[in-house]
C-alpha cells in the first residue's frame, strides 16, 4: 500500500504539473513557490534518488499510475499497481545480483535478448557424408539422384528454418575429401567458374587432386542450393577443405591412406554476411 500511496501522491503532482502549460504559468508558479514545492514533494516521495534522470523516471510511473486509475477504476488499478510494484522490487534485487547498478537498463538489455531468439545465438553447421548416405560418383562431382532428392526434400527446408530463426544470409558449402591421392587430368581451372554458374555441365569436371575434387563437389551442391526459389536472397559459397580436415575440426597429420566415408562429406556453414575489414598500410 505504501507504493500505491506514492504513486497516488504523484497523480495529484502530475495533475499540477499539467496546469502548469504555458510560459505565463510557469513564471507564476516560480514567483509564489508551487515549483519549489512540486520538486520538494518529489525528493520527499522518492529520497533514494540521486539525479534528474531518475525522478523523472519516478515521473512517468506516476503518469502510467494515474491513466491505469482512470482507464481500470480505483480498485483494479491498485491490485495492478500493487503487481506492478512487486515486479519492479524483483527485477531490482535480480540486477543488484547481477552487478547493475541500472535496473532499468537491465530490464531494457533482457527484454532485447529475448526478442532476439536465436537471431542473438551462434549458427548451426551440417555435415553430409557418404558415411550418412550422401553420395558422389566416385571420383567425381556428380551427385547420386538419391542425394540430390534428399537436398531439395529435406535439406533445403532445414537451411530455410534456420536462416530465418538465426537471422543468417549466407551459406557456406563446404567439400571435404579423404587422404587417397588422384591421378587422370584436370579441367577445374578453365572450367570450375563457368560449372558454378550452372553454364558448364557438372558431369564434365575432372581433378587430379582431392583439393579440386572437394571444391568441384561443393559446387554441385551449390548449384542446386542457388536454383531453388526458397534459398532466394541467399549468398551461398562453395569452399575447399580437400583433405585438410578430419571431422570434427581436427588437422589431417598425412598418414591415414585408407577410404574413409566418414571424412568424405559436404558441411554446411551459416553465417550473416561481413563487409571487408581494411588493412592497414605499410609504414
Amino acid at each position: 500500500m505504501a507504493e500505491i500511496m506514492i504513486l497516488l501522491i504523484f497523480v495529484v503532482l502530475m495533475a499540477l504539473a499539467s496546469a502548469l502549460s504555458n510560459r505565463e504559468k510557469r513564471l507564476k508558479a516560480v514567483e509564489d513557490g508551487t515549483g519549489t514545492r512540486l520538486v520538494e514533494a518529489m525528493q520527499a516521495a522518492y529520497p533514494n534518488a540521486s539525479s534528474p534522470d531518475e525522478y523523472y523516471k519516478e515521473l512517468v510511473r506516476a503518469i502510467n499510475a494515474r491513466n491505469a486509475i482512470e482507464k481500470y477504476g480505483e480498485k483494479d488499478a491498485g491490485k495492478s499497481l500493487a503487481e506492478d510494484a512487486e515486479l519492479g522490487s524483483r527485477v531490482r534485487q535480480i540486477a543488484q545480483q547481477a552487478g547493475s547498478a541500472d535496473p532499468y537498463r537491465f530490464a531494457e538489455k533482457a527484454i532485447a535478448k529475448a526478442g532476439a531468439g536465436k537471431k542473438g545465438e551462434w549458427p548451426p553447421f551440417f555435415s553430409l557424408s557418404e558415411a550418412g548416405g550422401y553420395y558422389f560418383e566416385s571420383g567425381k562431382a556428380t551427385l547420386r539422384p538419391d542425394f540430390e532428392q534428399k537436398l531439395r526434400s529435406t535439406i533445403i527446408p532445414m537451411l530455410k528454418r534456420n536462416i530465418e530463426d538465426y537471422g543468417v544470409d549466407v551459406v557456406e558449402v563446404i567439400g571435404h575429401t579423404d587422404e587417397v591421392p588422384m591421378v587422370g587430368t584436370s579441367n577445374l581451372d578453365k572450367s570450375l567458374i563457368s560449372a558454378s554458374a550452372s553454364q558448364t555441365p557438372i558431369e564434365s569436371l575432372h581433378s587430379t587432386d582431392n583439393a579440386g575434387l572437394a571444391m568441384a563437389r561443393a559446387v554441385a551442391v551449390v548449384r542446386i542450393l542457388r536454383a531453388d526459389r526458397r534459398l532466394a536472397g541467399v549468398t551461398i559459397l562453395p569452399l575447399s577443405g580437400a583433405q585438410m580436415i578430419i571431422p570434427v575440426d581436427k588437422v589431417a597429420d598425412g598418414r591415414a591412406t585408407q577410404s574413409d566415408q566418414a571424412r568424405r562429406r559436404i558441411e554446411m556453414r551459416l553465417r550473416r554476411s561481413t563487409g571487408q575489414v581494411p588493412t592497414a598500410g605499410r609504414t
